[in-house]
């Protein structure tokens, strides 16, 4: 483990979801066209919507991989071509892991990592708005009941150190008002969202950009609360079947042309769809934060926002750039170019996150020194842990 001078805060942590997650406290009425448990072949299998859900391979999590397992294969390490599926090795029973479920064993650990506070979100839960987008109701039951077992298992700020946050769909206005109006009661300091387009009632979709939203991004924004877009299932499965027809989407099952083309088009598209459709100008003070997406997606689209902006200045109120690296935070892959992305964004718009206990996250969290070495101390500290704490809290004396 890197010896720091300080304690991190880790902007990308992770629980797995006990299997009551999202049945704890539905409605039973809802359930059947929500979430259910079945036995199929001897296996447990999730259904979602009556139909088995893969977008992860074992929603029981047992067992469960090792943390890091897969970083060769992220770091382009692969030069023999193992399948991926392979380079998992051996899995844990997760009654061996406590600290995946278990918020007080999950703070020993984090002691023992050197791991002051960190943000927390869902494994299985940012696959499933996809799963049921042509069911609003549905959608909205779900992420309801899930929200309320996350407050009991989890907390919004346990200790004001496991900060997990509550999920928010905007597939209907009315309930994402109220959800957040509750998460803001039960005192969460972020709330996650799942970067694409929005699921619309007639099974179209649009923007999140787009004015239909602003009462949602208008609450978020009076009450300073930051918004984590992370990577999920946003839709972008239904692109890749124009050119590649497979199979439902899958976590970790992919190809070389989803590797080529769609490695951040989701979240490019949708910080690319909030600038253009003017949503910073109508909501100056709302913060955004990119989990789990990459950093690579920012240089690019900084350029093609330069070019837009030159080519159509009267479209924007004021420069799209600015509004871009005004609102945004950007937390990078550790294979990424992050010196390319700390030139665009700033180190004070950059955020640590170790994807723990993820396969494809870093074994030791603090290791993620070593991929910022031309990063000043300065710098990486405020990567590492002051960005976070002023992300929560912009007023946060903890970031002093």
């Amino acid at each position: 483990m890197a010896d720091l001078p300080f304690k991190v805060f880790d902007a990308d942590n992770h629980y797995y979801e006990a299997t009551d997650a999202f049945i704890r406290h539905i409605d039973p009425a809802m359930k059947k066209r929500c979430m259910q448990w079945a036995n199929i072949d001897g296996k447990q299998r999730l259904l979602v919507a009556g139909k088995v859900n893969r977008f992860i391979p074992n929603p029981t999590f047992d067992p469960v991989s090792k943390p890091g397992a897969l970083q060769d294969f992220f770091r382009g390490r692969n030069k023999d071509g193992v399948d991926v599926k392979t380079m998992f090795g051996e899995l844990d029973p997760i009654s061996e892991r406590p600290e995946y479920r278990d918020r007080d064993k999950r703070l020993e650990l984090m002691d023992a990592q050197n791991i002051e506070a960190a943000l927390f979100f869902p494994t299985l839960g940012v696959g499933m708005e996809q799963s049921l987008r042509h069911d609003p109701p549905a959608v909205m039951a779900a992420f309801t009941a899930f929200n309320r077992w996350l407050a009991e298992d989890w907390g919004f700020a346990y200790q004001e150190r496991i900060f997990a946050a509550p999920m928010i769909s905007m597939i209907d206005v009315d309930w994402a008002i109220s959800e957040v109006e509750w998460s803001l009661d039960n005192d969460a300091r972020m709330v996650v969202m799942v970067p694409g387009p929005v699921p619309t009632a007639d099974g179209g979709s649009q923007s999140p950009g787009m004015p239909d939203y602003d009462p949602v991004w208008a609450r978020l924004a009076e009450a300073g609360i930051t918004v984590g877009m992370h990577g999920g299932d946003g839709g972008l499965h239904e692109y890749n079947e124009m050119w590649e027809p497979t199979e439902d989407f899958q976590s970790f099952r992919t190809s070389t042309f989803k590797q080529v083309t769609g490695h951040d088009r989701q979240i490019f598209d949708t910080m690319a769809a909030m600038v253009c459709h003017g949503l910073y100008d109508r909501h100056p003070n709302l913060r955004i934060a990119c989990i789990e997406n990459g950093g690579m997606f920012a240089p690019r689209l900084v350029e093609e926002l330069k070019i837009a902006y030159g080519k159509m200045p009267n479209e924007f109120q004021t420069d799209p750039v600015d509004q871009f690296l005004a609102h945004v935070w950007v937390s990078p892959y550790y294979e990424d170019d992050i010196d390319l992305i700390k030139e665009t964004m700033g180190a004070d718009h950059m955020l640590f996150g170790s994807d723990y206990p993820h396969a494809e996250g870093l074994e030791v969290p603090t290791d993620f020194i070593y991929d910022i070495p031309n990063f000043t101390d300065a710098e990486a500290k405020a990567m590492m842990r002051d960005n976070a704490w002023n992300v929560i809290n912009p007023r946060s004396a903890q970031a002093a």
